[in-house]
C-alpha cells in the first residue's frame, strides 16, 4: 500500500524531524537546504509546489513564521509585520487554496491561540493539529491520514454532481458521516439546489439501510391532511377517511424518510412529530395501537429553520430533536461561480445521453461520419486545434458571448435551472444540425456552434427567472418589496441601506425604466429625472447594475 507523501512548510525543523521518524509517511525533501528538509517560507513553498505538485499528497503548514518581512505574504492592508509573522500560515494557506484548491493542507501550531479563530473564516473548517508534545503524535497521524484519504476519495459523480468547490467537498465529507448514523439530518438550501436528490442518492444509499426511501412533500399536501400523511390513520379518523391509511413513517420503516419543506408542518402537528422522533413509535390517527419504528429522517427547508424558530413558526423542542448540529446548508449556484464550467460540461454530457436527445445526436454523428459511440463534449470559448493523437469527438462549442450570458445569470433556480437550460441548448443545437442535413446540406466538421441568441432566449424564459420577476412585480404592484435590515453606524445609514435596496429592486422590476418608477413612486411618469437623481445619490450606478 502506498504511503502519503508529506511536504512540510515551516521555518524550523521540528515538524519535519517528527514526520521523518514516522514510517507511515514519506517526507518530501525539497533539497533547498540539506540541513532543513522543508520549505521555510511562502514564496519558496509556492515555487516548489508549482514545479512538483504531483510529488505531494499532503502539506503540513506551520502557523508562525519568523522570516524577513520581504519573504512574508500579507494578511491584508491593515496587518502589521508582527501579525503577518504570527499568522503567516493563514496567508500561505490562502495562496495555496487559490493556486492548488484540491491540495490537502493540515495546519500545525504549538500554541493554542484562541485569536486564530478571529483571524480568518477559512480556519473554522480547516484541519488543524495543536502539536504541543509527543503525546499528540496520534492526532497528527489521524489528521494527515484523513486529509490524504479525503483527497483520494473520488466523488461519486455518476449520481451526484458535487463540483470542485471546497464547500461542496466539506458538505460531502460531513454527509458521509451523518448518513451512517441514526440521527436526523437537516438539509437547508434554496429551491433547485438538489436537497431531495442528495437525500436519496447519497444519504440513503450510504446509510446501509435495507428499507425504502420515502418522500413526503409537505408543500403539495393540504394542511388538514398532513398529520394523516405523516402518521397514518384508521378508517373514520377524519372526515372523508373511508379506508385505513399507512403513514410515511410506517412505510419508511428500516429505511429513510425525506420530509421536504418541513417548515410547513402546522404547529399542532409538530408536537406529534416530536413525540414520534423521541419515542420511535407512531400512533395512526384514530388508533390506540403504537407501531415501533426504525427510520432515518432527513428534513429539508428552503429557509433557515432557526429563523422559523425565532419567529415562532417552528417549535424549538422539535428543532432540537431534529438536531441542529446536523444542519447542512447547500450553497446556491451563484455562490460557486467557479463550478459553472464544470456543471455546464457535465450537464451537456447528461443531455446528449438522454433518450429523447440521443436520436438527434446519432443523426448528427452519422452525418459527419463518426461512430455512434463517439463522445460529445462542450467546448467553452474558442476551440483549440485538435492534436493528431486526440480521440475523435463531436464538439458543441459555446462562443464567449454566449458563455458571458451564462456567467452573468444569477441562477435563481440553481442546478435544476442550469440543467434545463443546458438540456434545451443541446436539443436546439442538434435539431438545427439535423434540419440542415435533412435539407440537403453537407456537414463535414464534427463541431456545432451554439447560437448566443439561443442562450439569451433560454435564460429569458427560464422558470427560475420568471418566478423571480413575477414575485418582484407582484410585490412592487402591492407597494411592498422585501429588504434586509443591516446594522449601521447611524439610523441614517440604516435608512439609506433600506432605500437603496428598494430602489435597486424597483429598478430591476421596471427593467431600468425610470419613467415607470416615477409613475409608481410619484404618480407621474414625467418626474423620472427626480427619481434618477435620487438613484444616483444612493450610490447606484446603471452601468454597474447592467453588468450584474
Amino acid at each position: 500500500m502506498s504511503k502519503p507523501r508529506v511536504l512540510v512548510i515551516d521555518d524550523g525543523t521540528t515538524y519535519a524531524d517528527v514526520i521523518a521518524q514516522m514510517p507511515e509517511f514519506d517526507l518530501v525533501d525539497p533539497q533547498v537546504d540539506a540541513q532543513i528538509p522543508c520549505l521555510k517560507d511562502g514564496p519558496d513553498a509556492l515555487t516548489f509546489l508549482a514545479a512538483h505538485r504531483r510529488r505531494i499528497d499532503v502539506v503540513l503548514l506551520d502557523m508562525k513564521f519568523d522570516v524577513p518581512q520581504e519573504r512574508l505574504f500579507s494578511l491584508g492592508e491593515t496587518a502589521t509585520t508582527r501579525q503577518n509573522k504570527r499568522y503567516q500560515g493563514v496567508a500561505i494557506l490562502r495562496e495555496i487554496r487559490q493556486r492548488f484548491p484540491k491540495l490537502p493542507v493540515v495546519l500545525l501550531t504549538a500554541v493554542e491561540d484562541l485569536s486564530l479563530v478571529d483571524v480568518a473564516d477559512e480556519l473554522t473548517a480547516q484541519s488543524m493539529t495543536y502539536f504541543l508534545d509527543g503525546d499528540d503524535l496520534d492526532a497528527l497521524r489521524i489528521r494527515i491520514n484523513s486529509a490524504w484519504r479525503d483527497a483520494q476519495d473520488e466523488l461519486p459523480e455518476s449520481r451526484v454532481l458535487w463540483g470542485t468547490d471546497a464547500s461542496m467537498r466539506e458538505l460531502r465529507r460531513r454527509l458521509m458521516v451523518l448518513a451512517r448514523g441514526s440521527m436526523p439530518v437537516i438539509l437547508e438550501g434554496e429551491t433547485g439546489t438538489g436537497k431531495s436528490f442528495l437525500a436519496e442518492q447519497f444519504i440513503h444509499l450510504n446509510s446501509g439501510r435495507k428499507g425504502p426511501f420515502v418522500v413526503l412533500d409537505l408543500a403539495s399536501i393540504p394542511t388538514e391532511l398532513i398529520a394523516a400523511h405523516l402518521f397514518g390513520a384508521v378508517r373514520g379518523a377524519y372526515t372523508g377517511s373511508v379506508a385505513d391509511r399507512r403513514g410515511v413513517f410506517e412505510m419508511a420503516d428500516k429505511g429513510t424518510l425525506f420530509i421536504d419543506e418541513v417548515q410547513n408542518i402546522p404547529l399542532e402537528v409538530q408536537k406529534q412529530l416530536l413525540l414520534v422522533l423521541q419515542d420511535r413509535r407512531v400512533r395512526p390517527l384514530g388508533s390506540s395501537k403504537e407501531i415501533p419504528l426504525d427510520v432515518k429522517v432527513v428534513a429539508s427547508s428552503n429557509l433557515p429553520l432557526d429563523d422559523a424558530v425565532r419567529t415562532g413558526r417552528f417549535r424549538s423542542d422539535l428543532y432540537m430533536r431534529l438536531n441542529p448540529a446536523t444542519r447542512m446548508r447547500i450553497p446556491p449556484l451563484r455562490e460557486r461561480p467557479g463550478d459553472l464550467p464544470y456543471f455546464a460540461r457535465k450537464l451537456t454530457e447528461l443531455a446528449v445521453n438522454d433518450p429523447e436527445v440521443a436520436e438527434l445526436r446519432d443523426q448528427v454523428l452519422r452525418a459527419v461520419g463518426l461512430p455512434l459511440d463517439t463522445a460529445v463534449h462542450l467546448v467553452i470559448g474558442r476551440p483549440k486545434p485538435k492534436r493528431s493523437d486526440e480521440p475523435a469527438a463531436l464538439e458543441i462549442t459555446l462562443p464567449e458571448p454566449a458563455w458571458k450570458l451564462l456567467r452573468r445569470h444569477k441562477w435563481p433556480g440553481n442546478i435544476r435551472e442550469l440543467q434545463m437550460v443546458m438540456h434545451n441548448m443541446v436539443t436546439f443545437t442538434l435539431v438545427g444540425a439535423v434540419d440542415a442535413v435533412q435539407s440537403g446540406m453537407a456537414i463535414s466538421a464534427a463541431r456545432l456552434q451554439v447560437d448566443p441568441g439561443l442562450i439569451g432566449q433560454l435564460l429569458a424564459g427560464s422558470t427560475g427567472l420568471l418566478e423571480q420577476k413575477s414575485q418582484a412585480r407582484s410585490a412592487s404592484e402591492n407597494g411592498t418589496i422585501p429588504v434586509r435590515i443591516e446594522v449601521g453606524a447611524s439610523l441614517n445609514a440604516v435608512a439609506n441601506s433600506v432605500e437603496r435596496q428598494y430602489f435597486l429592486a424597483l429598478f430591476k422590476t421596471a427593467d431600468g425604466d425610470f419613467s415607470a418608477m416615477a409613475k409608481l413612486l410619484l404618480g407621474d411618469e414625467r418626474k423620472s429625472r427626480a427619481v434618477r437623481l435620487r438613484f444616483n445619490q444612493l450610490g447606484l450606478k446603471v452601468r454597474e447594475i447592467a453588468k450584474q
